[in-house]
C-alpha cells in the first residue's frame, strides 16, 4: 500500500471531518459567521477539556497559560539564562546539545520532536480543523497549518544562527525587563489593603490639571501619592522607542506600518512616530486610563496604530515574563529554595478592544500584522479567511454627495456583529483562536453581548473577562448610535469570579488577581469624536486604575453655527432649571405648551422635527396619534419603503410634520427636500448635524419662501457640551449662565 501523502495528518483530518459533521446546526453556524464556536455551545467538549485538564494536574503535568507556543522562546530564553543562574551548568547543557544534535542527525528529520511537541502539535491541528465548516475548507487549513508549522521548524533550527547575530543588549532587553519599565512598575507593584479601600471610597483621589504637548490640555484624577504624570515636553531622548520600553520586534515595524497604513509621508529626525504619536504614546506607556474625545477620520489611524503598537507591547512583554520566569524554574536546582513567580491571571486573555464594525477590526488586525511581520518568516494563519469574512467584495465605486466624515465611517465591512481571537506567538500571528487560548480579543458590544446574554441564560460565559488588563474603546461615539447598553453589559461583567478552572496554574496567579483587585490594575483607553454625559460617566465610574485617569478637554471652538450659509434666524429657548431626572419631562411639557401650539398654524407648514433621542421620538409620535396631527415619519427601524414614502409627502405638502431622528441620519445622512421650519426637540449629539440640517434650506427657490424660514432650538444647562461645539465656547457659556430664557442667532449672506 502506498504511503499516506499526509502522514499522519491524513488520519488526524479523517477525525476532524468526522467530529465535524457531528456538530450541531448552532455550532456549524457559529463557526462559519463568528469563526469560532461560543465557549459554551458544547458542554461535552468543555467538560472533556476540562478533565483533561484535571488530569494533568493530579500528574504534575500542568504546562502554564503561554505553553502552547512558547516552545521556540523557552529554547532561547534557557541559553540565554543558563550562564547567568549557574555557570557551571553552560558545559553540561552544551554537551546535552551536542549529543541531541548526533542523535538527530541519525534518527532523521521525521524523528526530531518529541513526543510532547507531536501532541501539542496534534491538538492545534484537531483545534483548527474542527473550526473549519466544510472538507474544502479544511484541506485548505491544513495546507496553511503545514506550511506555517514548516517554517516554525526552520526558525527552531535557525536559532541559535540568530541569537548570535543580536546583541547581548537586545537579548537582555527580550527576556529580562528593567525595574523602571512600566509594565513591570504598574503590574507588578502590589497594594496594600488600605490603600484599596481609600481607592473604592475615593478617599485619596485628587484633581489636577495637565497640559500634554502635541495632545492638549487634560485633568488628571489620581490617588494623592500616585500623580506622577508630569506636563509631557518633546525631548531628543524620549523619542527613541527603545528608550519607552517597547520591544525590539515591535520597533522595526512601526515606521513602515505609518507610512503604508496611516499615510503618515513625512517623520522628522527619522522618527517612527509622528509629534502626536509620540505624545500619545508617552501617556498610554504609564498604564494610565485615558479618555481622548478628540477623535476624527484625520487623525484616527494615527491613533489606531498608536493603541496597538501599546496593546502588543503589552502582550509580549507579559509572554517574555512568563517565559523567563519558566525557563528560571526548569534551571531551579532540585534542594534549592522554591521561589514564587507570580505573572498570569485566572484567564489568558489580557487585551479586549471593541469596535464598532468589522471594517475596523480589519484596520487592526492589518496594523498588528504589520507591526509584527517586519521579518519575511513570519507568518500570519487564517490570513485569507480573515480578509474574506472581514473584508469587502470589490464592488465599484459609487459616486455620492455624502460627507467626507460618512465616507470614512461607513467604508467596507460595516456588519457589527463580531468577535475574534488572536494568538500572539514568536514569528506568528494567529487568527480565529478560542477566547481562552487568545492573548488578544476583537469585538463589537453585540458580538460580546450575544455571548455574556443574559441572567438566567444557560449558554453564557464571561470568564474570559476575568483578567483584561487593557480595555480599549475605539471609536465610542458609534456605540452611541448602536446600543449603549451592550457597553454597560460589558462593564457589569468585567473580573467577576470564573464558574471554571479553565486549565489555571493557580500557583502562578497574581496576588491582586486572586484579592479582585483586577479593576484597580486594569487600564481602560476611550477614543471618541464626541464629549458625552455616557462617555464621562464610563471614564468617571468604571476607570478605577490606581495609577491614575487622564481626561482630555475639547478644543475651545467657534462652533458649527459658523458653517451654516443659509440665510436663517435661529432662536434658542432654554429651558427652565430642574434635576437631571426631570428633563425629559420638562422638555416634553416645554415643546406641548410654547413650541407646538405656534408651529400647527398652517402658515408653519413643512416643519422638520430633529429629535435626538429614540425615546422622545415615541413619545412624540404618540402624542401626535392621540392628536390626530398629520404627520409623517422616518427613523432608524423605517423601511426603505416607508421612509420614500414620509419623504415625498413631506415635499409636496400633504404633512405638516416630519419626525426626523438622529440615528437615521447618522446612518443614511439623506438631503431632505421642502424644509422650512426646523424645530431641534434637543442638540444632536453630533455638532456637524446641526449645520448640515440648516443647510437642507438653501435649496429652497422662492423668495417670499426663504423670507419666511424659521428655527427653533431646546436647550438646558445639562447640553453645556453640545451647545458648545454647536454655538461655540464663549457664546454657550454666557447663554448658560445668563438670565434671559431667549437668545437669537442669524446667520447667512446677510447676517
Amino acid at each position: 500500500m502506498a504511503p499516506s501523502k499526509h502522514g499522519r495528518h491524513g488520519n488526524l483530518k479523517r477525525k476532524a471531518k468526522s467530529k465535524h459533521s457531528q456538530l450541531s446546526k448552532r455550532e456549524k453556524k457559529e463557526i462559519k459567521e463568528y469563526g469560532e464556536v461560543d465557549p459554551l455551545s458544547s458542554g461535552a467538549n468543555l467538560k472533556t477539556r476540562y478533565t483533561k485538564v484535571t488530569d494533568k494536574v493530579e500528574n504534575n503535568e500542568i504546562q502554564d497559560l503561554e505553553s502552547e507556543d512558547s516552545s521556540e522562546e523557552e529554547l532561547d530564553a534557557y541559553q540565554q539564562l543558563v550562564a547567568s543562574v549557574n555557570g557551571k551548568q553552560t558545559s553540561v547543557l552544551e554537551s546535552e546539545e551536542e549529543v541531541s544534535g548526533e542523535e538527530e542527525e541519525k534518527l532523521g528529520s521525521e524523528d526530531r520532536t518529541t513526543s510532547d511537541e507531536s501532541e501539542e502539535e496534534e491538538d492545534e491541528v484537531k483545534d483548527e480543523e474542527v473550526e473549519e465548516d466544510n472538507v474544502n475548507e479544511i484541506d485548505k487549513e491544513d495546507s496553511l497549518d503545514e506550511e506555517i508549522d514548516s517554517e516554525d521548524d526552520d526558525d527552531e533550527e535557525d536559532e541559535n544562527v540568530d541569537d548570535e547575530v543580536l546583541e547581548k543588549e537586545d537579548i537582555r532587553e527580550d527576556y529580562v525587563m528593567k525595574d523602571c519599565d512600566p509594565f513591570v512598575v504598574h503590574f507588578e507593584t502590589e497594594l496594600s489593603e488600605d490603600f484599596v479601600e481609600g481607592l473604592s471610597r475615593k478617599e485619596k483621589w485628587e484633581r489636577r490639571e495637565a497640559k500634554i504637548k502635541n495632545v492638549g490640555h487634560g485633568v488628571i484624577t489620581c490617588p494623592k501619592d500616585k500623580c506622577h504624570l508630569e506636563n509631557i515636553k518633546e525631548s531628543a531622548e524620549e523619542n527613541n522607542l527603545k528608550s519607552l520600553h517597547v520591544k525590539h520586534k515591535l520597533a522595526e515595524g512601526v515606521e513602515s506600518a505609518n507610512k503604508k497604513l496611516c499615510k503618515v509621508e513625512t517623520l522628522k529626525n527619522g522618527a517612527s512616530l509622528t509629534p502626536f504619536q509620540t505624545s500619545l504614546f508617552k501617556v498610554l506607556n504609564k498604564y494610565q486610563d485615558v479618555y481622548f474625545p478628540e477623535r476624527s477620520h484625520l487623525n484616527g489611524e494615527e491613533i489606531r496604530l498608536v493603541y496597538c503598537l501599546h496593546a502588543l507591547n503589552h502582550v509580549l512583554k507579559t509572554r517574555s515574563r512568563v517565559i523567563t520566569h519558566n525557563t528560571k524554574m526548569k534551571l531551579r536546582q532540585p534542594n534549592a529554595d522554591t521561589e514564587e513567580y507570580r505573572d498570569q491571571g485566572l484567564t489568558r486573555p489580557k487585551v479586549l478592544i471593541v469596535l464598532p464594525f468589522r471594517d475596523s477590526a480589519l484596520k487592526v488586525v492589518n496594523i498588528m500584522m504589520q507591526l509584527l511581520m517586519s521579518s519575511d518568516q513570519s507568518m500570519v494563519s487564517n490570513k485569507k479567511r480573515f480578509q474574506t469574512e472581514y473584508g469587502e467584495e470589490d464592488a465599484p465605486e459609487k459616486k455620492t454627495n455624502k460627507p467626507e466624515d460618512f465616507e470614512a465611517i461607513f467604508t467596507g465591512n460595516i456588519c457589527d456583529h463580531f468577535r475574534i481571537g488572536l494568538g500572539v506567538a514568536k514569528k506568528t500571528l494567529k487568527l480565529y483562536t478560542k477566547f481562552y487560548a487568545s492573548d488578544i480579543i476583537l469585538a463589537s458590544p453585540l458580538g460580546l453581548r450575544t455571548i455574556i446574554g443574559v441572567e438566567g441564560e444557560k449558554e453564557r460565559d464571561y470568564d474570559f473577562l476575568n483578567s483584561i488588563e487593557l480595555l480599549i474603546f475605539d471609536q465610542a461615539d458609534i456605540f452611541l448610535m448602536q446600543n449603549w447598553e451592550h457597553i454597560l453589559t460589558l462593564m457589569a461583567h468585567l473580573h467577576l469570579q470564573p464558574r471554571e478552572a479553565h486549565g489555571t496554574d493557580f500557583s502562578r496567579v497574581r496576588m491582586w488577581t486572586l484579592n479582585g483587585w483586577s479593576r484597580y490594575y486594569r487600564q481602560t483607553l476611550v477614543f471618541s469624536s464626541l464629549a458625552t454625559p455616557e462617555l464621562n460617566a464610563l471614564h468617571n465610574r468604571h476607570c478605577t486604575n490606581y495609577s491614575g485617569k487622564l481626561a482630555i478637554s475639547r478644543k475651545e471652538t467657534k462652533g458649527t453655527i459658523c458653517h451654516i450659509v443659509t440665510q436663517l434666524p435661529q432662536v434658542f429657548h432654554k429651558l427652565p432649571a430642574c434635576t437631571y431626572a426631570e428633563m425629559a419631562d420638562v422638555r416634553f411639557d416645554f415643546f406641548l405648551k410654547k413650541i407646538l401650539p405656534t408651529q400647527r398654524d398652517p402658515v408653519m407648514s413643512q416643519t422638520l422635527i430633529f429629535i435626538s433621542s429614540y425615546f422622545d421620538y415615541v413619545r412624540i409620535r404618540n402624542y401626535f396619534v392621540r392628536e390626530d396631527i398629520e404627520f409623517a415619519q422616518i427613523n432608524e427601524y423605517s423601511s426603505d419603503k416607508t421612509i420614500t414614502r414620509s419623504r415625498s409627502e413631506f415635499y409636496h405638502g400633504r404633512v405638516h410634520f416630519l419626525l426626523y431622528t438622529e440615528r437615521i441620519h447618522f446612518y443614511r445622512r439623506y438631503k431632505l427636500r421642502g424644509i422650512r421650519h426646523i424645530i431641534f426637540y434637543e442638540l444632536p449629539r453630533y455638532p456637524h448635524f446641526y449645520s448640515e440640517v440648516c443647510n437642507m434650506l438653501k435649496d429652497i427657490r422662492r423668495q417670499a419662501d426663504k423670507e419666511n424660514l424659521t428655527c427653533s432650538v431646546l436647550y438646558s444647562s445639562f447640553d453645556a457640551q453640545r451647545l458648545a461645539d454647536i454655538a461655540g465656547t464663549d457664546r454657550a457659556a454666557r447663554m448658560i449662565s445668563s438670565t434671559k430664557k431667549v437668545h437669537m442667532f442669524v446667520t447667512g449672506e446677510n447676517s
